[in-house]
């Protein structure tokens, strides 16, 4: 019987390659084999993302940026703020020290608001602009130490255990009940929220009087 002459022209493209690399010792790594994802379809508006980019489907072509753009111009547009009058009008050429510290504060320069506090004077509405700058400042910081309380309320227990710097152990046990003293801090919280209320409504009554008199930019 006559044996069959084997012919390498027929073998599968990946085993020619193989046996290439036995011979050889050279392997076409440049030349893909196996199954490839064809490219999905995309429709104009579609927008995907991979592990650092995201992508939109324009009309004929694809708007690539980066996953962080939006946080990164969110940033930009801070810094801005923080360096720049923001009275389109602005006459100060140069910053100085201390318009660098107002604009920070205030969004003006000291040239600007002072020309703006003194259309606030002659409005009648200056113990509004002085008050609502003043609530706001205690709101903010009477929200701060509610959320302090609030937390501390949540980690309250009877029993503390310490350890010190030379390992050996410290035992501390509050002289109230733990239930009696979260019940004296929730109603400190409640007290405090009932507070804040009530200021800000003296604000927001504050803020609508200067709002007409279109003074509500300067807060």
């Amino acid at each position: 019987m006559t044996k069959k002459k084997f012919q390498r022209k027929f073998m599968h493209n990946t085993r020619r390659k193989l046996a290439d690399m036995v011979h050889t010792g050279e392997y076409e790594s440049e030349t893909k084999v196996g199954w490839t994802k064809g490219e999905e379809q995309r429709e104009v508006g579609d927008i995907w993302e991979d592990e650092f980019h995201k992508y939109e489907k324009k009309d004929g072509f694809i708007l690539k940026t980066s996953k962080n753009s939006d946080a990164f111009q969110e940033i930009r547009d801070f810094v801005k703020q923080q360096t720049e009058c923001k009275n389109p009008n602005c006459k100060t050429i140069k910053f100085s020290d201390n318009d660098k510290k107002l604009v920070k504060r205030t969004g003006y320069c000291v040239e600007c608001l002072t020309e703006q506090e003194h259309n606030v004077r002659v409005s009648g509405l200056w113990s509004e602009y002085e008050n609502y700058k003043i609530w706001t400042r205690m709101i903010v910081d009477g929200k701060l130490r509610l959320e302090q309380v609030k937390q501390s309320h949540d980690e309250l227990k009877q029993d503390y255990e310490y350890i010190n710097e030379d390992g050996s152990t410290e035992k501390w046990t509050m002289p109230d009940p733990v239930d009696e003293v979260k019940k004296k801090m929730m109603e400190m919280i409640e007290i405090g929220n009932k507070e804040i209320s009530e200021i800000e409504e003296k604000r927001k009554i504050a803020f609508d009087k200067l709002k007409s008199k279109n003074l509500e930019h300067l807060l």
